[in-house]
């Protein structure tokens, strides 16, 4: 009431994103997120399924322009408003019946200089949202940050970065992984190789940007 929020693309008074630069955003087509060959669903094409524990990996928007604003709203200035946006904008397009939603969780170092987990927070606003069950099981082990890095260094840096909390089961369920920024995918392929080496049945992401 006191202070409302602007929309970061026209500048509307409301909310940070509205209903008409919402559909401005580009809209990108379903592909391999390894190779970038078409698929259908964002699925992981046959001829990388053998190497990716993904099923499925699905970006909203490219990280440029109103999205990014959003983004950096969220990481940077502590617009923890813009995670309900964002878990709203995220595709409800063919969750698999049953499934759980997950979050990638940041470095613990990043999340006590923001005070929150950006990722926690999109997901979980995503999983009330579409009235799914929200579970936060992954830890991150390590202090190692991704910003910059190439994959190669993406991917030494994330072996064995994550672990299923104790006492959590997530053996023969399907997961949708949720986190804010797609960039070469090591991050979201290590959470998913680690609920797979714990018995998660099909694993499925979303992201809202893809850089």
């Amino acid at each position: 009431v006191i202070a409302p929020f602007e929309c970061l693309g026209c500048g509307s008074e409301g909310c940070l994103i509205c209903v008409d630069c919402t559909a401005q955003l580009a809209v990108i087509p379903s592909r391999c997120y390894h190779c970038r060959k078409l698929t259908t669903d964002f699925r992981t094409c046959t001829s990388c399924r053998s190497s990716s524990k993904l099923y499925a990996l699905q970006p909203r928007t490219i990280y440029s322009g109103v999205a990014k604003s959003l983004v950096g709203r969220l990481k940077f200035y502590g617009a923890q408003s813009a995670a309900k946006e964002i878990a709203k904008l995220l595709s409800t397009h063919a969750l698999p019946e049953g499934c759980i939603v997950v979050p990638v969780p940041t470095a613990t170092s990043r999340a006590r200089q923001r005070g929150y987990d950006q990722a926690k927070r999109i997901a979980r606003d995503f999983a009330r949202h579409n009235n799914l069950p929200y579970l936060d099981c992954l830890a991150r082990i390590g202090q190692s940050h991704q910003v910059g890095a190439r994959r190669s260094q993406r991917i030494k840096q994330l072996r064995n970065a994550y672990r299923v909390k104790s006492g959590m089961r997530v053996k023969g369920i399907e997961i949708i992984l949720i986190d804010d920024v797609l960039t070469t995918g090591a991050t979201l392929e290590a959470a998913a190789a680690c609920l797979k080496a714990s018995g998660a049945k099909r694993i499925c992401a979303q992201t809202f940007t893809q850089a």
